[in-house]
């Protein structure tokens, strides 16, 4: 049996990450969520979030386990038959630590473990200092939303009918977003997701050609202080662990920004 006091707050990272996708998920707009298959499903806390027509872990996922009664490797057989039947070959099955009886349950439904985890971040509230830049960092309003969605799609070589999807999270409730400017021209963005005193950050992206120049570590700190203000006492984000040799420009920017590493997430997929 582990430690209560860090089994809630593990439990509580992986609630906020959940809630802000299925929300996120629910802000596409319908005739695009039919048209990329976007699905969302809820057992019990876990979300299944499959995306038939981008085969990428990132929209095509189970997580948010750990946290019910019991049962979730009925949980875990169910969600890969789904996007076995979807024709994705590149979903994760994501398990936080302590749950080794999940990774025996991927197992058995035909999952092997990916070569690379993801790693949860954790801080408290605080102001972080704002990184010398000339980015200014504004927050959107809905005569830029279409804007913010076309930003961040550019930035994550999405295609450009995703745009529609991240622009419908401009004051949708729970989520305040953000564009980084240089001069008149926006080069970045980002969204911060707040539930009861848990607040995620996601959506993180400038555009290729406007990197290195400060957006995100901008936008970071400005997410971090706006949970802050709003009485955020958990902020938390993700990302992918560097493999050996490789720059992750994301993980360094978070760990200059004051967030702690909470643990590391198994990612399982189907065998390539």
């Amino acid at each position: 049996m582990g430690d209560p006091t860090a089994i809630a707050r593990q439990n509580a990272l992986e609630r906020i990450e959940a809630d802000a996708w299925e929300s996120l998920c629910r802000a596409a707009p319908r005739p695009l969520a039919s048209a990329l298959g976007l699905e969302v499903h809820r057992f019990g806390e876990a979300l299944m979030t499959l995306c038939a027509r981008i085969d990428q872990g990132q929209f095509n996922r189970l997580f948010g386990l750990g946290l019910g009664e019991g049962g979730e490797a009925g949980t875990i057989a169910e969600a890969a038959a789904r996007f076995k039947a979807a024709g994705l070959r590149n979903p994760f099955i994501q398990i936080p630590p302590g749950h080794s009886e999940l990774e025996t349950a991927s197992q058995a439904a035909g999952l092997c473990l990916h070569k690379r985890p993801w790693v949860k971040f954790q801080r408290g509230p605080g102001d972080v200092p704002r990184p010398v830049t000339g980015v200014e960092i504004a927050p959107v309003s809905l005569k830029n939303a279409g804007l913010f969605g076309s930003v961040i799609a550019v930035g994550f070589g999405m295609p450009p009918a995703l745009a529609d999807w991240l622009a419908g999270l401009v004051e949708r409730s729970g989520w305040q977003c953000y564009l980084a400017w240089d001069g008149d021209v926006a080069i970045g963005g980002a969204a911060l997701y707040l539930k009861d005193e848990a607040a995620w950050l996601g959506a993180g992206a400038s555009r290729p050609d406007a990197r290195r120049r400060g957006a995100q570590s901008a936008l970071l700190a400005r997410r971090i202080a706006d949970a802050s203000h709003a009485g955020a006492t958990l902020i938390t984000t993700e990302t992918g662990k560097p493999l050996p040799g490789e720059d992750h420009p994301s993980y360094r920017n978070i760990a200059r920004s004051g967030f702690t590493i909470a643990y590391e997430r198994t990612n399982w997929t189907f065998a390539s």
